[in-house]
């Protein structure tokens, strides 16, 4: 009889353990599925109702945003925006932002997307969700052409490294002197001043996309003669548009449209147009 008794209470105890267990992961899946709100663009609206789409840009990332003087944003980037949106019918609104705090500005729900060059990384994808990528690249230390220090000569000349403020150069630049390395870091609001800087003699170097560079030089092929390469900086790296984690059906659609407009001809010609070919 004891022993009949023992039975039923280690059943009854392996019972209230898988019990516990499926209740806490269960709890688990709730916390996770909590983790963020329904957002903006969190599922699909209601039938004819107009979808307006506020997009960050940088102002002054040739060939991928640009304002130009009449105020009308043009640029790789804004043209495969307009192709996502015209598929949908959706309305863009658009919102040039300082690159510091675009992310920031994303989070807050002053934009909805950010289609710029924006670098898919770890720090960013703890804090905003990426669609597909669409473009890859590498960094560079660039220098006037007459200067033929090596780049370890370079990075720890006590001189001053030119990178625009918030970027991934940005990043690099103090990942390199977190490192050992001896510069100082010169922060400006954009590559092209970044550049400006160099050429000036504000600084000595510039770390830069090659998204960037090899398409502005091809523009301005005056200043392709004064500067050279110096080295690269790690692995190629990936452009990807920027959407609140929340919002999944406006990433998803742009996914959805990204993918089909790569796999077009349509795409070679965007690349060609704006030099990234």
């Amino acid at each position: 009889m004891v022993g009949r008794y023992v039975a039923v209470l280690l059943v009854g105890l392996i019972l209230g353990l898988a019990a516990g267990y499926a209740l806490a992961g269960i709890g688990a899946r709730e916390q996770v599925e909590c983790l963020y709100r329904a957002g903006k663009f969190a599922y699909p609206p209601k039938e004819g109702q107009e979808v307006v789409i506020v997009y960050g840009f940088d102002a002054n990332y040739p060939p991928f945003t640009l304002m130009q003087p009449n105020g009308t944003p043009v640029g790789f980037d804004v043209d495969v925006m307009n192709i996502i949106a015209k598929k949908y019918g959706w309305k863009i609104v658009y919102k040039p932002w300082d690159w510091s705090t675009i992310v920031a500005a994303l989070e807050n729900g002053d934009i909805d997307v950010i289609a710029s060059g924006m670098t898919f990384n770890a720090p960013r994808s703890q804090k905003i969700w990426f669609s597909v990528p669409y473009y890859s690249y590498v960094h560079q230390v660039v220098v006037l052409k007459e200067d033929r220090r090596s780049l370890e000569d370079i990075l720890n000349s006590g001189e001053y490294v030119a990178v625009q403020i918030g970027s991934t150069a940005d990043s690099w630049a103090d990942e390199l002197l977190k490192s050992g390395y001896r510069f100082k870091k010169l922060g400006l609001d954009s590559y092209v001043a970044a550049l400006q800087a160099l050429l000036d003699g504000r600084a000595s170097a510039f770390i830069t996309d090659s998204a960037f560079l090899g398409p502005y030089l091809k523009r301005n092929p005056d200043l392709e003669a004064k500067v050279r390469i110096a080295g690269e900086l790690g692995a190629p790296n990936v452009y990807a548009i920027a959407t609140r984690p929340q919002d999944k059906w406006l990433r998803d659609k742009i996914n959805e449209a990204l993918e089909e407009l790569m796999d077009s001809p349509q795409w070679n010609e965007l690349l060609r147009k704006w030099g990234l070919d």
